[in-house]
């Protein structure tokens, strides 16, 4: 059992007054025969001073020997507890040390992951910019100026006196009109009464235009056109041709390759399939399997004692230890 020690001048002294308490008790027990070999004869008195001085010595020395021990014990104790309280804070510094390296690099991937997120998001979001600047630029190109640019032409051709006349009279035209008729719609145009657009004639300018923002719609457009004209090659194929007694083409003929017509390939095709089975027949085991038992017949049921028992038949009989036909008023002993 090791104590641990704090202050080594207060612990001395206890221990030097226990070993003053454990001498007392014998010096007293040496004085009592030294009083009475003092009144007897003269010679006890010193050999038993002597033997008690030797004991407390070699008590003393072996005392101070534990002590030493006692020190150099505690002292190598207290060196490992400080190795291991060094080994500890060593450990929870690298452990700390570890745990913000951890974090510091998610940290750095975060950073890093949010910086690729950005970088993709501003790439999609110039790339969405540059689709619609190509689409706009198309559009100019091939709807835009193709019907502006002949009109202004022709405009900037106009001479400016004709052009203020020509609207002059346009104005004069429709102010006659309107007190004619009381009032007019713009929104419906009646051309025998007034149209609004008779006066533009001269500028109007019709061109084909290829607009690119309604090419989706285009290509719907075709695909639905081709699978029309499919449709349509079929129904004329399952149509009569002529008056007369012209075969009735049935079924989807132009489906099946001709290089699945060859026997042994054309069986493994569902039109093979389909022709095994109307040509298979019902044989006698299949037809018990799929024979019916339930009479579907309700003008004609059937009636009787017979029937009556098929469908609650009597109970079984009961039998004890085997034996059967016993008479309701013979005795069983049951248990």
């Amino acid at each position: 059992m090791s104590i641990r020690v704090y202050n080594k001048d207060q612990f001395e002294a206890l221990q030097q007054n226990a070993l003053n308490n454990s001498k007392s008790p014998t010096s007293e027990k040496q004085r009592t025969p030294r009083s009475s070999s003092v009144g007897g004869g003269s010679g006890g008195y010193p050999h038993s001073a002597k033997t008690s001085d030797l004991s407390t010595n070699t008590r003393q020395k072996r005392l101070m020997m534990k002590h030493e021990l006692y020190k150099k014990d505690q002292e190598d104790v207290q060196k490992q507890i400080q190795v291991n309280i060094a080994d500890s804070l060593t450990k929870q510094r690298n452990k700390r040390e570890a745990n913000y390296v951890k974090l510091r690099r998610d940290i750095d991937e975060g950073k890093s992951l949010a910086e690729e997120l950005e970088e993709r998001l501003s790439l999609k979001e110039e790339t969405a910019k540059r689709q619609k600047q190509r689409l706009y630029d198309e559009w100019s190109e091939k709807v835009f100026n193709k019907i502006n640019g002949p009109i202004n032409d022709r405009v900037k051709a106009m001479d400016a006196k004709a052009l203020n006349l020509h609207k002059q009279e346009a104005y004069q035209h429709f102010l006659d009109t309107a007190n004619k008729k009381g009032c007019l719609f713009r929104d419906i145009i009646i051309e025998s009464e007034y149209d609004p657009l008779h006066d533009n004639k001269s500028i109007r300018h019709v061109t084909h235009v290829d607009d690119p923002c309604c090419r989706v719609i285009k290509h719907r457009e075709e695909e639905e056109a081709i699978a029309n004209e499919g449709k349509k090659v079929l129904d004329d194929s399952m149509e009569p041709r002529g008056t007369g007694t012209a075969p009735l083409i049935l079924g989807r003929c132009d489906n099946l390759d001709t290089k699945l017509w060859a026997s042994g390939i054309f069986e493994s095709t569902p039109y093979g399939y389909f022709n095994k089975m109307m040509a298979s027949t019902i044989s006698a085991e299949s037809s018990k399997t799929y024979e019916s038992r339930v009479k579907f017949d309700h003008y004609d049921i059937e009636k009787g004692l017979g029937t009556l028992n098929k469908e609650f038949p009597k109970g079984k009989q009961t039998t004890f230890n085997g034996v059967s036909g016993l008479k309701s008023k013979d005795q069983v002993r049951l248990g």
